[in-house]
């Protein structure tokens, strides 16, 4: 007889904290990417600077599919420094409503974004986080990251591959493949406009699975009992994200619904289908 139970490989405060990376290589993508609305920005051959800042709120909290805490509202707020030439640092910070409302951590983030083509149609990032955390207690197994990954995109949709690399007491990775698209709805001005912006994302990680082996030689149900862990990767979520955005000259606006398709590796357990609402607030300021 065997008793499987399956948990996150990772603990629950870097949990909390991986998902600005996600949207730090949405907006990176963005910002230096090829739009022409964010080229009027850029005079080329020269160089250029943005200051971007913004802030999000969720509804609830998730990490790959998974809630973190009973209906927890999570708001971040970040500041980055980006350069024409496709190199970025910053920062950005994570509040949490539980378990005690408060400033939970810290990123410190730097990187690169390139294209590789004359059509700017496949670009590359590479980004370093490094994770601080206000609750002196909380255990700091995975402080640190390395993310890579590959965009390929016309003018209305695009697929995008992202991997990262976690690593301090102990090591893990996870890849997110997924396909995005951008519909303008309206146009207003020169650069205004309203868009919605569709994503569909599948989120391949680890899980800790748990086996309790019962040893029983006489064929009965009773005997020795051991309890043995493996480590198992597959896919762990699929995520339906519908932004709508409005961008009003340096302002950009998102309203957005996500709703999460969790599954576990071990077939004897299963994960609810989630939503949640999300409102982002940017700014990108052009610094001659």
């Amino acid at each position: 007889m065997k008793r499987v139970t399956s948990i996150l490989l990772f603990l629950a405060a870097f949990l909390q904290a991986w998902p600005q990376a996600d949207h730090l290589d949405s907006l990176i993508n963005d910002v230096l990417g090829v739009d022409k609305e964010l080229m009027r920005l850029i005079d080329p051959p020269s160089s250029y600077c943005y200051v971007y800042s913004g802030i999000n709120s969720d509804t609830r909290t998730f990490y790959a599919g998974r809630e973190i805490g009973e209906n927890m509202v999570s708001m971040n707020g970040s500041a980055y420094l980006l350069h024409s030439k496709g190199f970025y640092a910053g920062l950005s910070g994570m509040w949490y409503s539980q378990p005690i409302p408060g400033y939970s951590n810290t990123i410190v983030s730097a990187g690169l974004y390139k294209t590789l083509n004359k059509k700017k149609s496949l670009s590359f990032r590479a980004s370093y986080n490094r994770y601080f955390y206000s609750n002196d207690t909380t255990s700091q197994v995975f402080s640190n990251s390395l993310g890579t990954g590959l965009t390929l995109k016309n003018s209305w949709i695009g697929s995008r591959l992202s991997v990262n690399f976690l690593f301090g007491e102990d090591f893990g990775f996870n890849f997110t493949p997924n396909i995005f698209s951008r519909i303008t709805v309206v146009r207003f001005g020169n650069y205004n406009k309203l868009q919605v912006e569709p994503e569909i994302s599948l989120f391949f990680g680890s899980e800790y699975t748990e086996y309790a082996m019962v040893e029983n030689l006489s064929g009965q149900q009773s005997g020795s009992s051991e309890t043995r862990i493996k480590e198992v990767y597959g896919l762990l979520n699929t995520q339906f994200y519908l932004p709508l955005c409005v961008y009003l000259g340096d302002f950009d606006i998102e309203l957005g619904y996500s709703l999460n398709i969790p599954r576990s590796q071990d077939a004897d357990i299963s994960y609810p289908v989630t939503s949640f609402f999300s409102f982002s607030l940017g700014y990108l300021l052009p610094i001659n």
